[in-house]
């Protein structure tokens, strides 16, 4: 699904050369690390008849060679600028530990190639800004892979919070968490630059902020959370939006508020309330499959519309 869509933004792109082969031939996706979550991403690719992986880079040409293996990719790299440079790649995805995506995701655009980095897309906001300065100067698409926002579950959210049937939104409260006791201490959640709660699952939430207000300006963070291994482990945050418009007259900052933790698997619930009624995003929220519209008709009263969106089949 997500896949597919990309294809078909990455098609219309007549800007780009690379694609100005047959439009009826699928992309030509370059797979930058061989990691889990590239993994994934491959698995998803293979279903979508629009995209192709043909090739792998990993720091060392045998786990190249082994995720070929796996994934049945035909080109293997032992190196990330070789498959940068291939003129066979259409398409760069970067799936690298987050430290390592301004730098890759730099490298590739300057090569020209349209480019799909995973979330966060950078450590920082000015890194983050320049990356997308650099793509619109070169005319290259540039996406962060934030995979929640191509659900059709947030399509519909999108409709609801335009049609504004549930009034502006005032608040935005929501929470994700999952145990991390098992996690080594090798595992990537430790890593001092990029470990940490807020890097890893942080922005799941904080996208909403900009889907609730999409006119609004951050005006300020307040947070406070507790620490292990070096890093944040479990958060609690409110940042307040300056709105941008005045919808019905409306004109209070919207507000967004979450928790994040490391030391429960929480309800991964989201709530969007409004000034006329509320949207109710059931858990998993990040993978939305289930949604309640509630339209107050009084206080403590209201009527409910419910809307499901089933995920499909994986063979995987």
């Amino acid at each position: 699904m997500t896949i597919s869509r990309l294809s078909t933004r990455l098609f219309s792109s007549t800007a780009q050369s690379a694609l100005a082969r047959n439009a009826n031939s699928p992309l030509r996706w370059g797979i930058l690390s061989a990691g889990r979550i590239s993994s994934d991403y491959v698995k998803a690719m293979h279903l979508v008849p629009e995209a192709e992986p043909i090739a792998v880079a990993a720091r060392s040409a045998s786990k190249a060679q082994e995720f070929a293996d796996s994934h049945n990719i035909p080109k293997t790299f032992g190196n990330y600028h070789d498959l940068i440079r291939n003129p066979d790649v259409d398409v760069v995805y970067i799936g690298t530990i987050a430290d390592h995506h301004y730098e890759w995701t730099r490298e590739s655009i300057l090569a020209g190639k349209p480019t799909v980095v995973e979330k966060p897309m950078t450590l920082c906001a000015d890194d983050t800004k320049e990356l997308i300065n650099l793509a619109k100067e070169k005319n290259v698409f540039l996406m962060e892979g934030m995979w929640t926002r191509c659900f059709p579950a947030m399509q519909k959210l999108r409709q609801i919070i335009a049609s504004n049937e549930i009034g502006p939104i005032v608040y935005v409260q929501g929470d994700f968490g999952y145990s991390m006791a098992n996690n080594g201490p090798e595992d990537r959640i430790w890593l001092p630059d990029s470990g940490g709660v807020t890097m890893d699952i942080g922005m799941y939430i904080a996208q909403f902020g900009r889907l609730a207000f999409p006119d609004g300006k951050l005006k300020d963070v307040f947070a406070a959370g507790t620490v292990k291994n070096g890093v944040d482990h479990s958060v609690m945050a409110t940042v307040t939006y300056e709105r941008g418009d005045s919808r019905d007259g409306f004109g209070e900052d919207g507000m967004l508020q979450f928790a994040l933790t490391g030391a429960a698997n929480t309800e991964e619930r989201m709530v969007l309330q409004g000034t006329k009624g509320r949207v109710v995003i059931n858990g998993p929220f990040h993978v939305p499959q289930k949604m309640k519209v509630m339209y107050d008709q009084g206080r403590g009263e209201s009527t409910e519309q419910i809307f499901d969106f089933p995920l499909p089949d994986d063979p995987y």
